[in-house]
């Protein structure tokens, strides 16, 4: 069975980039790809929606990209996942978040929950097992470098 992940955009991308004197769109692409080539999500049949809070006119998604990218215009990026939960109430749906109240009322939904952490510890896991040295590092640790690694080959051109 494929799941379907909303992302709560800003949310992850803060806590996975640190964006130091670059434009928040480059930002933002550097985490949609992010998401298409370490894909944490899982299987490729996973469904990815990202929403961000602002317009659309701020990013212009590339056509055909596996991952779905929503703006919640005039609403919260919160508001905008919790009608898109409401609105698929299956239990193939994963939101992903640190904030309280968009994982409260998720889980109340009945979707599942991920933290952060947790959603990006999987590909954690995978990584660390294919090298000893990692085997050795603290999970966030890993996370950090491996994120760091692919940040630097996508600013870095």
């Amino acid at each position: 069975m494929s799941l379907h992940y909303i992302i709560d955009g800003y949310n992850l991308m803060k806590q996975v980039t640190r964006i130091t004197g670059k434009k928040l769109s480059c930002g933002r692409e550097g985490f949609i790809r992010f998401l298409e080539t370490e894909r944490p999500q899982g299987s490729q049949r996973n469904k990815v929606t990202v929403v961000f809070d602002g317009h659309l006119d701020v990013y212009a998604p590339r056509i055909n990209a596996d991952i779905e990218i929503i703006f919640s215009r005039g609403e919260t990026a919160d508001e905008r996942i919790r009608k898109i939960v409401e609105s698929r109430g299956q239990k193939n749906l994963v939101v992903v978040s640190d904030d309280n109240a968009v994982k409260y009322m998720a889980k109340i939904q009945g979707a599942k929950v991920l933290g952060v952490e947790e959603f990006l510890g999987r590909r954690i896991r995978r990584v660390s097992n294919t090298a000893k040295e990692e085997e050795k590092i603290h999970p966030e640790t890993t996370l950090g470098i491996e994120i760091t690694k692919e940040l630097s080959k996508i600013w870095l051109k």
